[in-house]
Formats: structure tokens, C-alpha cells, sequence
């Protein structure tokens, strides 16, 4: 049973389950529980940053630990934090995500971010797995003989999976830009990144949450993308978690914002927390 705010746990509580979760993220690696500049410059900061991120944040319930770390990766990647995202590539591989689990969440996000912070990503992710010696085999998925036609046709499959109105970007007065740049989110988006293997569903939705949140997006993109999580059977309660977790590494703000958001699409839908 959860503690109420009389019984709440004290911060030397905090700190131990803090340094638990810095253990079972950091495996055999001893270099994950320091953290250089900070350690020496602000060590008030570090313990408020076990006590709090770890202690508290990590330690959340509502998603698994692989969640938690695709989201992390995902907030990281997208706001081109390459030192810490180093840290949590090697973080995630100890929580139990496949090496192709975790250069598919970059994947994921090429639409979201852009092609130069994927290939940054992708260049740092290459060179851990050769420090570590991780086996990898690129996946091949993408079938350069279909026709245009036909992935067009997969990727709006696969768009209506995610979102009842896949036209709603679009009015009555979309100009030919827009309706072409439509095509090409339907065709490779939707069709050659979405259909792809190593993520389900609900983990390239909160891929997609994630970043979204550290980007400062909180317009009917991100509506849509709350509609379309709970169209996949994420519970409001998972994606309040999204938010939450990566609130120290995207900004309180951002995730304040965001909540905000989802707490009115739940409304809407009359969905309770």
C-alpha cells in the first residue's frame, strides 16, 4: 500500500532506493554512478538528482523498465543530448532492450526529429556497440521492389490503426504542398518505418509521446498522438507516466504542458485517472 502524505518516506529513504535503481541500471559498469563535472562542482545537485530522478522518478510504477528507458532514449535522442544518451543506450541494453530494439526507436523518430540527430544518434549507438562488442544485425525490411501504390496503401493501413481521422491535418483548402507532403508521411512514416519490426505498437506510440513532450509540441499533434495511444489500449495511467518520466530530462514545463493536454483529451472521452 502506498504511503500517505503523512507516512511519506524520507529523503534518506529516497536516496537508497535511488542508488537500488543507479545498481540495476548500471550493471557491471562502474563509470554509470559518477557523474563527472557534477559530482565535483555541485554535489548538493547530485543527491537531489539520486533522491529525485532515481529515487523517486525511476522507481514509478505504470511502466516496465524497458518502457521507462525507450522513453528516455527517445526524450535524449530528440533533444540532442548525445553525452547522456550515450549513458542510457548502454542503460538500456542492461534493462533488456535488443540492440535492434534500441536502433529502431531512432528509427522511429526520423519524421519526428530529423534525419541529422538520427544519424547522430546512430553514429553513437555504433560506436557503444563496438566498445562493448554487442553483436548486430541490421534489419532489412524495407522492400525497394513494392510499388509506390502499394506502400502508400500499407501506410494508410496503418495510419487508421493509430488514428480514426487520418485526413484531419487536412482541410477543405489544403494547398498541393500539403496534400503532397501528406502522401509522403502516409507512404514512408506510415508505411516503410511504422510496419517495421523489434517495436509493437504501444512502444513506438510512446516513442512518439516522448519526444513529442521534449520538443515543446502541444498542439492537435500531440492530442492526436494521446488519442492514438488510447486507441492502442494505452491506459490514461501510462500516459501520464510517459510525461512524468522524462520530466528531468525534458523539463518540468514540457511535462506539466503535456499533462495538461492529456488530461483534456481524457475529459473529452470521459476516461478518469
Amino acid at each position: 500500500m502506498e504511503k500517505t502524505e503523512k507516512e511519506m518516506d524520507s529523503l534518506e529513504e529516497r536516496y537508497e532506493q535511488g542508488q537500488e535503481m543507479r545498481k540495476t541500471l548500471a550493471g557491471t559498469n562502474p563509470s554509470h554512478y559518477s557523474i563527472p563535472g557534477t559530482d565535483q562542482l555541485a554535489p548538493d545537485l547530485r543527491r537531489i538528482i539520486d533522491e529525485c530522478l532515481f529515487g523517486k522518478i525511476w522507481t514509478r510504477q505504470g511502466l516496465n523498465l524497458k518502457q521507462k528507458s525507450i522513453c528516455t532514449i527517445s526524450v535524449l535522442m530528440a533533444n540532442g543530448q548525445m553525452a547522456l544518451l550515450k549513458r542510457h543506450i548502454e542503460r538500456g541494453l542492461t534493462v533488456g532492450l535488443t540492440p535492434n530494439q534500441i536502433v529502431e526507436v531512432f528509427i522511429q523518430l526520423t519524421f519526428y526529429v530529423g534525419i541529422p540527430q538520427v544519424e547522430n544518434a546512430l553514429l553513437l549507438t555504433r560506436e557503444i556497440f563496438e566498445e562493448n562488442s554487442v553483436s548486430f544485425e541490421p534489419t532489412l525490411d524495407y522492400d525497394i521492389n513494392k510499388s509506390v501504390e502499394s506502400l502508400e496503401k500499407e501506410g494508410i493501413n496503418k495510419h487508421q490503426e493509430h488514428y480514426q481521422d487520418i485526413d484531419a491535418y487536412l482541410d477543405d483548402n489544403a494547398s498541393a504542398i500539403e496534400i503532397e507532403i501528406e502522401q509522403l508521411v502516409n507512404q514512408y512514416h506510415w508505411g516503410a518505418i511504422y510496419t517495421r519490426p523489434h517495436l509493437d505498437a504501444k512502444e513506438r506510440s510512446m516513442c512518439s509521446l516522448a519526444a513529442l513532450s521534449a520538443l515543446g509540441v502541444y498542439d492537435r499533434q500531440v492530442r492526436r498522438r494521446i488519442e492514438g495511444a488510447l486507441q492502442l489500449g494505452i491506459t490514461p495511467g501510462e500516459i501520464l507516466e510517459v510525461f512524468v518520466q522524462v520530466m528531468l530530462y525534458g523539463g518540468y514545463f514540457s511535462t506539466r504542458s503535456a499533462i495538461r493536454v492529456a488530461r483534456s483529451v481524457f475529459a473529452e472521452k470521459g476516461l478518469k485517472v
